[in-house]
């Protein structure tokens, strides 16, 4: 188990990982189901793995830089993580962000539409992210 605790405090070294990432790391390095076990709740209890917290920062980080929920679904689909819920809210600030950081001058309506459309925001969101973004308003 020493090995497999070494190896996964190295990789959480240079990055965080969620549980079925890390679980998966160590497996293809040849560690026994147990030996990872054993691992994976040595580090919760020290505090060093924890989904949910991670999954709340790496939510931030991507809506902020205005990545629509189902990319991000996409990608934590395939780190091993299928349980993501976004609030309307989080779209939209997204979606905003996006936005302002897209458009500078020419601001058309069906472009912006389009635009969003094709980044996989819902059309409730788009709506009210066109409206507020063509009225001037954050």
């Amino acid at each position: 188990m020493e090995k497999a605790k070494s190896y996964a405090l190295k990789l959480l070294s240079k990055r965080d990982y969620f549980e079925p990432e890390l679980r998966s790391k160590l497996l293809l390095k040849g560690f026994t189901e147990e030996e990872i076990q054993k691992t994976i709740e040595y580090l919760k209890d020290q505090k060093l793995l924890d989904d949910r917290k991670l999954l709340e920062r790496y939510k931030e980080i991507n809506l902020q830089k205005g990545k629509s929920p189902l990319s991000i679904k996409n990608k934590l689909y395939r780190k091993g993580i299928t349980d993501v819920e976004f609030s309307f809210e989080e779209e939209l600030k997204s979606a905003l962000h996006l936005l302002n950081f897209k458009y500078k001058k020419e601001k058309n309506y069906a472009d912006i539409v389009k635009f969003l459309k094709n980044r996989g925001f819902s059309y409730s969101v788009i709506q009210e992210a066109v409206n507020k973004f063509l009225d001037g308003e954050e």
